[in-house]
């Protein structure tokens, strides 16, 4: 069976403004809901460049973009996201990545764990 056009890009409404979807936040107890957009590979990587050394605040600041570019409902201001409760600022950032790169919230929960992991072992050497 041969791929569609519509298989292969985001879905798009009036405008061609990307469409919300309505994801539970599968790691927080009570598994609250948010409305969030995809974000596109270009947004992504111009997001992701900006963060290219181990300095924990350009990490920060490239999760906050994710969730200020991604993030639908409820509307946060840029105030409101630098002050997230981390568990929160964690699981909006891991479902926005996991509807942007086609995984589960689980499967993008797991390979942040191996990266921590694999940052700690590279700590442990030097």
């Amino acid at each position: 069976m041969e791929i569609t056009k519509e298989q292969l890009i985001f879905s798009r409404g009036e405008g061609g403004i990307l469409i919300p979807q309505e994801v539970e936040l599968e790691s927080i107890e009570g598994k609250p809901s948010v409305k969030i957009i995809p974000l596109t590979r270009g947004l992504l990587q111009s997001i992701y460049q900006q963060a290219t050394s181990d300095n924990p605040e350009e990490k920060l600041n490239a999760d906050n973009n994710v969730i200020k570019n991604g993030l639908v409902s409820p509307i946060l201001t840029d105030e409101d996201i630098n002050d997230m409760k981390p568990q929160m600022s964690l699981a909006i950032t891991q479902a926005i990545l996991a509807i942007s790169l086609g995984m589960s919230q689980k499967e993008i929960n797991l390979k942040t764990e191996e990266i921590v992991q694999n940052q700690e072992i590279m700590l442990k050497k030097k």
